[in-house]
């Protein structure tokens, strides 16, 4: 079964950027093998598998391993509002982290980004430990710049094709959005050693 997440009127510009980070983020993680859940855009709004249940319990779930990978890949990001409430399992009991809408540059001031950006962001650690952490920083490192930006790019555009929104605004979110990953990509990497 499908769950339409419809598009926000109410802010064009942080509804869009919101869109972006959205996207972008699904298709990064898939990827790279995050267990984050796929999202298609439609003229409606953001298409995604619906999840039956919250996961709760750790145990309660096949894909354990790949979830405590996550967390560097969530701090990447700067998913302000990963929690435990958008961790969610599909009937087979795999689990997914859900809303990527507060990534990135989405909904923060730029000043708050700058505030943020040498401190750890979520509020849950997806039950991960430093062996699985440093696992998924590898897993971040493993993608290069380049390609990263091209799916930013695409991800973007992909958004602009059913909202529009200036130039100088969507460059902005691309420039900034790519220096955060690098960034943090940078910061994350320092932990490993």
């Amino acid at each position: 079964m499908k769950f339409t997440k419809r598009f926000k009127e109410e802010d064009e510009v942080h509804g869009t950027y919101e869109l972006f980070s959205e996207l972008f983020v699904s298709r990064l993680g898939n990827i790279l093998g995050i267990p984050v859940l796929e999202v298609s855009l439609t003229h409606e709004g953001l298409v995604m598998e619906y999840l039956p249940r919250k996961v709760i319990n750790p145990t309660d779930i096949r894909n354990l391993a790949q979830l405590k990978k996550a967390l560097p890949f969530e701090e990447w990001v700067l998913n302000i509002d990963l929690k435990q409430d958008h961790l969610m399992a599909d009937e087979e009991g795999n689990g997914y982290i859900v809303d990527h809408g507060h990534s990135l540059l989405s909904w923060k001031p730029l000043y708050y980004v700058y505030e943020i950006m040498n401190k750890p962001v979520t509020r849950f650690n997806l039950w991960s430990d430093e062996y699985h952490f440093k696992e998924g920083v590898e897993i971040i490192r493993s993608l290069d710049k380049k390609s990263r930006d091209v799916l930013l790019k695409e991800s973007v555009n992909e958004v602009l094709s059913y909202r529009k929104l200036d130039s100088s605004l969507v460059n902005d979110f691309l420039e900034v959005s790519s220096k955060i990953l690098d960034y943090r990509e940078k910061l994350l990497c320092s932990f490993k050693n």
